[in-house]
């Protein structure tokens, strides 16, 4: 399985996870994936230029948003998957919940 592949089959579970209804789908160029959902956001996941310390480069429009606004001209840079996570879910209004917290159990005292 190729990166790209691996990359739109994520993308595709982290949508159904959500419950997002949209779809993946491969780019062109350096477009690794683009997403569309049903409600009108559009998402494109570039590759970075090979030179800078980042993955990806993410652009989104919502709904209703006319083309060149300024989430596609200034591109918010991830450089992991969990930035990547993090982008799509302020695209698409996905509140990220609640952190699991993992602490000791009590002390148990003997008396």
């Amino acid at each position: 399985m190729s990166h790209d592949t691996a990359l739109l089959a994520f993308l595709a579970d982290s949508l159904a996870l959500w419950d997002i209804d949209g779809g993946v789908q491969p780019g062109a160029g350096s477009v690794a994936a683009e997403i569309r959902t049903s409600n009108g956001v559009w998402i494109a996941i570039e590759r970075a230029p090979a030179d800078t310390p980042f993955r990806w480069l993410v652009k989104w429009r919502k709904a209703g948003e006319a083309p060149g606004g300024i989430r596609e001209l200034r591109p918010r840079a991830c450089g992991s998957l969990t930035g990547l996570l993090a982008a799509m879910r302020e695209a698409l209004n996905v509140e990220r919940g609640s952190a699991v917290r993992i602490v000791p159990a009590p002390m148990q005292v003997n008396a």
